[in-house]
């Protein structure tokens, strides 16, 4: 596990990190909506709605504090986005510090754009937004 081994004509995506392993279920289902999707990060900026519980939204704050901020209206909730690799990205349970992680946000596209993200929060919840058209 973790070691490459290159192949004429192969391309082998990987985690940043190095220390990602593929699993079942929600992970593998996204992977096709996380390839198609070309990386730029300005692609995730805007409004998600979470339907009766509201919206949140990423803000681009990259030329302030040099990350992107999720905002969660309905827990009062703002965090800077760390990035973790393409896709995802952590915050922690203070607003200026990655450490120790309090959530997850995993960006996904539908094969034009990002439309949704997969939000984990505390460990204890999980949230689908999806994007409020502009």
């Amino acid at each position: 596990m973790g070691q490459r081994v290159a192949q004429s004509g192969v391309t082998v995506l990987a985690n940043e990190s190095g220390q990602d392993t593929l699993k079942h279920g929600a992970e593998a289902r996204f992977m096709h909506g996380l390839a198609t999707e070309e990386f730029v990060e300005e692609n995730y900026i805007g409004a998600y709605s979470l339907g009766a519980k509201g919206r949140v939204w990423i803000e681009d704050d990259r030329s302030g504090s040099g990350h992107l901020i999720l905002h969660a209206e309905h827990m009062g909730l703002v965090r800077q986005l760390f990035r973790f690799n393409r896709f995802i990205y952590v915050y922690g349970e203070r607003p200026d510090a990655p450490e120790p992680i309090l959530g997850t946000v995993t960006f996904f596209s539908d094969g034009d754009r990002i439309h949704q993200f997969l939000w984990q929060h505390n460990s204890t919840h999980a949230y689908y937004p999806r994007r409020i058209p502009e």
